[in-house]
């Protein structure tokens, strides 16, 4: 093969590979600006189907070479004047999204001359290249002025109406990429057209002629990197470039060394097989690794956006130590601007009643809260979200609603058990309440009996237990509401008693208290020690013959209060000895058993009632309660 023929086959690849690869990029960005809607939808699509027309066209005239088509042929012929028309119409796309953004009415006036210059060129070369009437010259005469049409349409459009509009670098780096690609195609098309060049570098420029469109679409990708789906569309056509690379490296590797070095061996063709099954899959490998760091780089370099991913798993996270809807809110709404790299007062948590007043914006509901959702201003100069930054805040919606739903299961989790305390400590008190009156009554039937039988005896002590008896009912009425008194209050309570009975017994009862300054304050249920010291005068003092003593205490024995009534009485009967919870000396089970039931309703097994026979004679009674109930 001559050197002729060798640059033949690298102007054909040369070219193939690079219309395929813009065929691609055009066909996925037509796809995907069409999907993203928009103000400037239109121009967008009319510029991707132009860029797809262009390339498939140069795409369809190689293939059609390849396959024997002669290159002076009919179809050929209209192949290339389709591709020229498209690329014809290309300016007036870009000069109309230029026009809608120019700043001032002025330049709007001069953008609109432009549309109309642009529509009208296009219009024209259009028209002379569906005629099939001349030469191929004449046709690639027609393709360079399409080429210097195009540079001209750029350059006024850059000049009168962008001035303003380029906020940031990237803008402006995307026309200079435009203008850029369009130059370097004029001046291959001059170079070609007026400058004798050697064989080699003829057929490079011609490869240059149409390839630098490539730079156009890159520019454009820049400027257009507004509209929703531009991230991506840069992130799949990155990958396409690089697997395209890949795809073309492999290939070179396959069909020039590797062919060589398989042809000296016993089985070219199986080692051909094999050489390529390792190079494509040493590419797919290859590929994987580079088409995430590719997908990185077009996020923070082309898109300038922070590791958003990265402070989403943090806001996750930090939810859970968020106790508060606002708190949730608060930091949704903050981390929505983080994202997004608005301001504060673009960005905002608000219900859907005020969604008919938020024109020009992006409503993102929150999960699992009907009628809240986020929301994102598109005044100004950001009018559109791109893909990727929708998903982030779809996602921390997400999270958000999560949380905002565990804390309202929580908050009702939380009323009922508090309803469920309220009702339990009601049938607390309604049962106390019962408890306390069945003392009552049978407290004041034994007083009143021994006041009756003082009477005609003894009149003085039974005025005297009346008084007394009264200043009782009156402790009892003033403690009604209250399940628990103090130790203080529980003694002089049973002093009171007391001094009742010794009226009725006279010299015989003899009483002592032996209580602990440091625990009279403590609390203890009301009325609690009463039962027992009736129990013992009635079965233990009652019964002896001669002097008896009543012994009560109160101690603290480490994290237990100990509550003692003792007497040197008869002692308990054999049945009852070391008995715990007895039914009650008194038949009826009404004293000890009421406060086994007071004791069980307030503490549970926390405290403990416990009768024993005192070896000397006598029976002791014992409460243990916890300290500080």
């Amino acid at each position: 093969m001559d050197a002729m023929q060798q640059l033949s086959a690298a102007e054909l690849v040369g070219q193939t590979y690079g219309f395929a690869v813009g065929t691609a990029l055009a066909a996925l960005l037509l796809v995907l600006v069409w999907r993203s809607g928009g103000t400037d939808r239109r121009p967008r699509f009319l510029f991707a189907a132009c860029i797809l027309i262009a390339n498939g066209s140069g795409l369809a005239k190689n293939v059609a070479l390849e396959l024997g088509v002669p290159l002076q042929s009919a179809a050929v012929w209209r192949i290339k004047s389709a591709g020229f028309i498209a690329a014809a119409m290309l300016p007036l796309s870009i000069v109309i999204i230029w026009r809608n953004n120019a700043v001032s009415r002025v330049r709007r006036r001069i953008g609109d001359a432009l549309v109309v210059y642009a529509g009208l060129s296009g219009l024209l070369i259009g028209a002379v290249l569906a005629q099939r009437t001349g030469t191929l010259a004449n046709q690639d005469f027609a393709g360079n002025l399409t080429i210097f049409n195009g540079l001209l349409v750029i350059v006024l459009g850059a000049i009168f109406l962008l001035p303003g509009t380029l906020d940031n670098v990237t803008d402006r780096v995307a026309v200079s990429l435009m203008i850029l690609g369009l130059s370097l195609s004029s001046a291959s098309a001059i170079l070609g057209a007026y400058v004798s060049l050697p064989a080699g570098m003829a057929r490079a420029i011609r490869i240059a002629r149409f390839q630098s469109i490539v730079l156009v679409v890159i520019g454009s990708l820049f400027y257009f990197s507004r509209f929703r789906a531009a991230d991506l569309f840069a992130k799949r056509a990155v990958r396409l470039l690089l697997g395209a690379a890949l795809a073309l490296l492999g290939a070179l590797l396959i069909f020039g060394p590797v062919s060589s070095i398989a042809q000296s061996t016993a089985s070219p063709l199986a080692a051909e097989i094999l050489c390529a099954a390792a190079i494509t899959g040493c590419a797919m490998l290859l590929f994987t690794r580079l088409r995430r760091w590719s997908d990185v780089m077009v996020e923070r370099r082309i898109f300038g956006k922070p590791d958003s991913h990265h402070a989403v798993r943090e806001f996750r996270d930090r939810l859970g130590l968020l106790d508060a809807k606002s708190a949730v809110l608060l930091a949704t709404d903050a981390l929505a601007c983080e994202v997004l790299g608005m301001k504060r007062d673009e960005v905002s948590v608000r219900g859907d009643q005020h969604r008919d007043g938020m024109h020009k914006s992006l409503y993102i509901p929150i999960s699992f809260q009907e009628g809240l959702g986020l929301v994102v201003s598109l005044a100004g100069n950001r009018r559109t979200l791109l893909s990727g930054e929708i998903g982030l805040l779809e996602e921390i919606a997400l999270y958000a609603g999560t949380r905002l739903n565990e804390l309202d299961r929580e908050a009702e989790r939380t009323e009922s058990i508090r309803l469920e305390s309220r009702l339990s400590q009601q049938l607390v008190q309604a049962e106390l309440r019962a408890l306390r009156a069945q003392i009552n009554p049978h407290f004041l039937f034994n007083s009143l009996n021994t006041i009756a039988a003082l009477i005609p005896s003894e009149p003085e002590k039974a005025e005297t237990m009346t008084v007394r008896l009264a200043r009782i009912f009156r402790h009892v009425l003033l403690h009604a509401d209250r399940p628990f008194s103090s130790i203080d209050e529980e003694m002089y309570f049973l002093r009171t008693y007391l001094d009742i009975e010794q009226v009725r017994f006279g010299e015989r009862l003899q009483v002592e208290f032996e209580v602990e300054t440091s625990i009279g304050h403590a609390a203890i249920p009301s009325l609690i020690l009463q039962p027992l010291v009736e129990n013992a005068i009635r079965h233990g003092v009652a019964p002896k013959v001669g002097k008896s003593r009543i012994l009560v205490q109160a101690q603290r024995r480490g994290e237990r209060i100990l509550l003692t009534v003792e007497d040197d009485g008869i002692g308990l009967m054999q049945k009852q000895d070391k008995a715990e919870f007895p039914g009650g000396a008194d038949g009826g089970g009404v004293g000890l058993q009421n406060i086994r039931e007071r004791l069980q309703t307030m503490y549970g097994s926390a405290a403990r009632l416990s009768l024993a026979s005192i070896q000397s004679g006598g029976s002791r009674a014992t409460l243990e309660l916890p300290v500080g109930e």
